[in-house]
């Protein structure tokens, strides 16, 4: 019996001389993997964060038929190397934080908003860390931040703290304090300076690759970071 779903394409990799293994996050079922008969012929309509309308079957848990994908309205951040670079950033973390199957409804439509921010943005420098802010409290390992005047961010327990700690990993300045500005949904009227925002980066990267066991490496942030310069 054929399935149709909404779903967000993740990445692909060659199958067969034809055909493609493909990754999308489902609304209904979360992430799963499909073979895609024939997908290399069909495959111009799927790229990262491409968001469609799949069609599929099969009762293999690991591994299902792809039959058809259409795009759900058109998309131009594959056309912008920045929004496209971005994309390929979020798409890895995607992939190397959630689970086959991992399934929550809220979070397909976290990641459809993002995605439409992402095509409407038109200042981007900060969109990767807001997307890191905004993906922790989904998968629910967002920092604790009981009072503003909290000025230590303790990556290792996941708490923001009056004073430092010589045995666990805390940081502090302005990076922390624009991580706490977009925890507490702040607007940014100003874009940081680039240190700022690099030295952020690099504490929320951290922070993730503290609380999500799978992740050990995010191969698009070296090319995200030269992007975004």
């Amino acid at each position: 019996m054929k399935t149709t779903d909404d779903a967000i394409f993740i990445h692909r990799s060659s199958y067969s001389s034809s055909s493609l293994l493909t990754t999308f996050f489902t609304k209904k079922h979360g992430l799963q993997k499909f073979i895609f008969k024939g997908g290399k012929k069909k495959a111009h309509n799927i790229f990262p964060l491409a968001i469609s309308e799949i069609t599929y079957y099969g009762r293999n848990e690991d591994l299902l038929n792809l039959t058809n994908v259409e795009s759900k309205f058109p998309q131009e951040l594959q056309f912008n190397p920045i929004k496209s670079t971005i994309a390929f950033f979020v798409v890895e973390l995607i992939d190397k934080c959630l689970q086959k199957g991992d399934s929550d409804e809220r979070l397909y439509f976290f990641l459809e908003n993002t995605i439409i921010r992402l095509e409407e943005a038109q200042q981007l420098e900060l969109f990767p860390l807001e997307f890191l802010i905004g993906f922790c409290d989904k998968l629910g390992i967002r920092p604790l931040l009981e009072d503003n005047k909290m000025c230590f961010f303790n990556i290792d327990s996941g708490v923001f703290q009056h004073t430092s700690s010589d045995q666990l990993r805390t940081f502090s300045g302005d990076e922390v304090e624009l991580i706490k500005n977009l925890l507490n949904q702040e607007e940014i009227i100003e874009v940081p300076p680039k240190k700022t925002r690099t030295e952020s980066m690099k504490i929320m990267i951290n922070y993730f690759k503290t609380h999500v066991s799978s992740l050990k490496k995010l191969d698009s942030y070296e090319i995200l970071k030269e992007v975004l310069s």
